[in-house]
């Protein structure tokens, strides 16, 4: 029961549950990270697999690994830290930036395929605007 208890004092302590949904997705863009630079970029780079591809490569997949670590950091500042306006905000563009990224891969550059690319457009666009219609919630404003 101890272990248990003190493990609940490193989650956030905000109310609701937005704050443990940007810490999972903070947790899921760390994991992403290890793959990005631990695993065969056709592994890591496989939400890419669109008609106009680039082919898959080390670098690239660094690129989105680094991507990774700073959308991470940012929802995980904002899940901790859910009262700041300005880490709120930080937090709900980073959740713009995936949507523009994806979306462009998407639907300009047709790197990607709707297939990988419905998880993370759901995801962000459900965190997004979770979190429009939660901000004066947590920030007052």
């Amino acid at each position: 029961m101890a272990l248990s208890s003190s493990l609940l004092t490193f989650l956030p302590q905000s109310d609701g549950y937005l704050p443990y949904f940007l810490l999972f997705l903070s947790t899921f863009a760390v994991i992403h990270t290890a793959v990005c630079y631990t695993s065969p970029p056709e592994v890591s780079m496989k939400q890419f697999s669109g008609p106009e591809r680039p082919p898959p490569n080390a670098l690239l997949a660094h690129v989105y690994g680094v991507k990774n670590v700073y959308t991470a950091l940012i929802r995980g500042y904002a899940a901790y830290h859910m009262s700041n306006p300005q880490l709120y905000s930080l937090g709900m563009a980073s959740f713009a930036g995936v949507i523009f990224l994806n979306g462009t891969e998407l639907l300009v550059y047709r790197t990607a395929r709707p297939k990988e690319s419905a998880p993370t457009l759901i995801m962000s666009g459900s965190a997004l605007l979770w979190m429009a219609l939660q901000r004066q919630y947590y920030t007052g404003l």
